[in-house]
């Protein structure tokens, strides 16, 4: 068999010292339609005057962000997945940064990694930037020896929510909910340790307003975070001290039992409320029911969403049955709101929802789950993403990822 050509092999090759800016626009047209998002126009276009103008020609003007659908990391192949929405394709590349790390979530393009030796970091897989995380303490004990450490840590962090931009917010935060101990914990970049969330004035005389947290948000310099009681938790913070409170979250009713939808009551038609998100949009606050039917083999399947939007003056809940050209997404990462037309493919008035049932993911016995799709706010119809993805074995649920440079 002959060997693969060296370096050495190509110096003298007639392409090696070729002036690639003369390469007629044809081709070059072909080659910019190849590229599926908007980090790889921004590079392909920098390289020459005339690959700048073919690339605004073929994919418009630079988008500002992107968004993805990331699926598992295959450790076997070592290769990460991409589901682009433009062209409801599957794009496998390697990334080997995420071999062996458990993802808790993303929030504000930033993904929060966890390796086998429990460092835990913020990164952003397009400038390989990263930040180093506290360890809760408590979790190594949590942990100890168990075999299934994978379901274990699926328990254990089960969202996150990064107040801005590490490389350019002086003080960025990260709040992190802490299911496996019901806590909601707060941490300053460059912390040792993160700070535990405690109730002071409990309006709904909660036994404990941080059970069951289902979302958390940093939202006109507050954290807002919301359970699956429909009990909305309010973190008034100024520097190191933190002020919480509870008020009535969307759809509240007294006695309302919380947690697995297997042990409540169905909400309308036969259909649970199998989780709720926060979404900033356009500085509203919107709180968004995920409705689906259970089944018994321990699987969902999302069918239908209400959304509600928070009156601050007096902490009501308004519901209202259209986003206009906006469009959310929302799973296992910090929920997303964008407008439609900047995102090449994205649907306006629509919600684009990921399977975020995280312990369902690892016990499934063919791994990969099918609740994945897109919801149509005016007609409300569901549609499944054709998603197809080599994985024996998930270690997390695939989850949104809002690119940014």
């Amino acid at each position: 068999m002959d060997r693969p050509p060296m370096d050495s092999d190509l110096q003298d090759h007639p392409l090696r010292n070729r002036d690639w800016s003369k390469l007629q626009d044809d081709i070059a047209r072909v080659i910019t339609k190849k590229l599926w998002f908007y980090p790889y126009h921004r590079k392909f276009a920098a390289a020459c005057t005339d690959w700048y103008r073919i690339t605004k020609e073929v994919h418009g003007p630079f988008q500002q962000n992107s968004v993805v659908l990331l699926l598992p990391y295959n450790n076997e192949s070592d290769t990460c997945a991409l589901y682009e929405l433009s062209e409801s394709r599957t794009y496998e590349f390697r990334l080997s940064v995420l071999h062996d790390k458990f993802i808790y979530g993303s929030s504000n393009g930033w993904v929060c990694l966890d390796d086998k030796d429990y460092n835990m970091s913020l990164i952003n897989l397009l400038n390989m930037q990263q930040f180093e995380l506290p360890y809760p303490s408590y979790a190594l004990d949590f942990i100890g020896d168990r075999l299934d450490v994978p379901l274990i840590k699926s328990s254990l962090m089960t969202k996150i929510a990064v107040s801005g931009c590490p490389l350019s917010s002086y003080g960025c935060r990260i709040a992190a909910i802490m299911s496996a101990f019901d806590e909601l914990l707060v941490c300053q970049l460059g912390d040792k340790s993160w700070t535990p969330i405690i109730i002071q004035e409990s309006k709904l005389k909660s036994h404990n307003c941080c059970k069951f947290l289902n979302d958390v948000i940093f939202f006109k310099g507050k954290i807002f975070a919301i359970n699956s009681g429909r009990n909305l938790l309010i973190v008034d913070f100024d520097g190191p001290n933190y002020v919480a409170r509870d008020t009535f979250g969307p759809g509240y009713r007294a006695g309302d039992a919380i947690g697995h939808p297997s042990r409540c009551e169905p909400c309308i038609e036969g259909l649970y409320v199998l989780r709720l998100y926060l979404v900033d949009c356009s500085g509203k606050l919107l709180a968004v029911r995920r409705l689906g039917e259970y089944h018994p083999d321990d699987s969902f399947s999302t069918q239908y969403f209400e959304v509600f939007e928070f009156e601050e003056s007096n902490e009501t809940w308004l519901m209202i049955h259209g986003l206009g050209e906006k469009s959310l997404f929302v799973g296992q990462n910090g929920s997303i709101s964008v407008s439609a037309t900047e995102i090449p493919g994205c649907r306006p008035n629509c919600i684009y929802f990921a399977d975020d049932y995280y312990r369902g993911q690892l016990e499934w016995e063919f791994g990969f789950r099918a609740d994945n799709g897109v919801f149509c706010c005016e007609d409300g119809t569901v549609e499944r993403f054709p998603i197809s993805h080599s994985m024996a074995r998930w270690m997390v649920p695939a989850m949104w990822l809002q690119l940014k440079i």
